[in-house]
């Protein structure tokens, strides 16, 4: 069937089918939840857009409860969570639909805004912290939330590409994908490269210069916005 002809309903079943046959492993085509995407964004259409929100909250409530900022929210979590999909909603104009080559990159980009609408409350905090429902953390924590939501899930190719310019420094684009894309310990970066960082604490400095550059980049702020 033509997915752009196919009625709202027959897309929104195949699309629940194709991830629940995502979730049990199997192979699977999401050009239906795509395409119910695709118009909730481009044609702003209300019924693929409620669709979209029921379909996608549980990944974005679990991005919530995993953000390192959430155990200082006061807010509930479907506060957060209603955020995440306002911010989207905003910051995916039909203009902007393009830069998303596939429906992992949308998702990826939700994530993203999951922890966007967190790290603005950080910053409200450090700014009003009489006015915020965010606890004021014991010790500086913007470098672990920029770590989390800049880098840690490398949301899109789009960021990361400017996260790419901001480090200039060959060492340092390594460390921040080995640490933050894949995850890896820095023990374990040390030593699968020995030659760059000779010992764990080197991949710690790095890491720090990396957060910091990262704190300060008017272009990475910019992004989040």
């Amino acid at each position: 069937m033509d997915q752009a002809r196919a009625p709202l309903n027959v897309l929104a079943t195949d699309c629940r089918e194709a991830t629940a046959r995502f979730l049990r492993g199997d192979p699977t085509d999401d050009t239906p939840c795509f395409e119910v995407m695709r118009r909730a964004i481009c044609e702003r259409d209300q019924e693929a857009w409620e669709f979209v929100v029921a379909q996608y909250r549980p990944i974005v409530l679990a991005c919530v409860r995993q953000h390192p900022a959430f155990g200082m929210a006061r807010e509930e979590e479907a506060y957060w969570v209603n955020r995440t999909f306002e911010r989207f909603w905003s910051a995916v104009k039909p203009e902007r639909f393009s830069q998303f080559q596939n429906l992992p990159a949308l998702l990826k980009y939700l994530k993203l805004c999951a922890h966007s609408v967190l790290l603005d409350a950080l910053r409200s905090q450090r700014a009003n912290p009489a006015e915020t429902g965010v606890k004021a953390p014991e010790s500086d924590s913007a470098g672990p939330t920029v770590e989390a939501l800049a880098v840690g899930r490398l949301a899109g190719h789009e960021l990361w590409e400017v996260i790419k310019q901001e480090l200039p420094d060959e060492s340092e684009r390594l460390a921040a994908y080995l640490s933050f894309a894949l995850e890896m310990k820095p023990a374990e970066v040390a030593r699968r490269h020995p030659d760059r960082y000779p010992t764990v604490a080197d991949v710690y400095r790095v890491k720090r210069n990396v957060i910091e550059r990262l704190r300060r980049s008017p272009r990475i702020q910019e992004f989040l916005r």
